[in-house]
């Protein structure tokens, strides 16, 4: 497989699995989710990057997710432990309009990245359409993220969503050892801020 299969194949991932982020309930469904998309990160990052930093990418996705997913488990655990009522993933779903509602923003975001990709393209030298449509798709879907989600852990997920995307744009303008290792702090960072705020401050999805 070229490595330009593989960065249709990271975009097919990262967009995807990003979808599941915003649709998904179950928050161990969206823990899966966020790893699984360090892996279409590191394909993407590997179109402009050595292999060895675009790495770096992926084991920071899989730290992320690591940590986030011990702090939820822990809380889940710790309520089951007291015997309270409050579970940490609900089992009621959001209704078929809010549903429908979603999935059309998702539809406009789609309208967006496609017809947006080819003028990040032309005002970066570098960026392929894989890359570009993951950019765009990636910063479109975390703020949709962002805006229906407003518990602490579905924040965290948003802003490392955000992040995933402006990662792959600076591997392709700013290669470097310093810049990627950077980024790979914020990110953890932010799931490390995510996981102690769920710890004092309870969640819900």
């Amino acid at each position: 497989m070229s490595t330009q299969w593989f960065g249709y194949l990271g975009a097919l991932i990262v967009l995807t699995l990003s979808l599941v982020n915003l649709l998904a309930q179950d928050w161990r469904k969206r823990v899966i989710a966020l790893a699984i998309q360090a892996i279409g990160v590191f394909f993407l990052c590997w179109q402009s990057l050595s292999w060895t930093l675009a790495f770096v990418k992926f084991i920071e996705g899989w730290m992320a997710a690591a940590i986030l997913g011990s702090a939820m488990s822990n809380l889940n655990q710790n309520r089951k432990t007291s015997q309270t009522s409050l579970q940490v993933s609900p089992t009621i779903s959001f209704p078929l309009s809010a549903f429908a509602f979603r999935l059309a923003t998702v539809l406009l975001v789609g309208v967006f990245t496609f017809g947006g990709a080819s003028s990040l393209m032309a005002n970066f030298n570098g960026v392929r359409f894989p890359q570009a449509i993951a950019i765009l798709g990636l910063s479109g879907i975390s703020l949709l993220i962002l805006g229906f989600r407003t518990s602490t852990f579905s924040i965290s997920l948003g802003l490392i969503t955000f992040l995933n995307g402006f990662e792959i744009l600076l591997a392709v303008i700013e290669p470097s050892v310093m810049l990627t290792g950077l980024l790979a702090g914020v990110v953890l960072s932010i799931s490390f801020l995510g996981a102690y705020l769920l710890t004092i401050e309870g969640v819900k999805t």
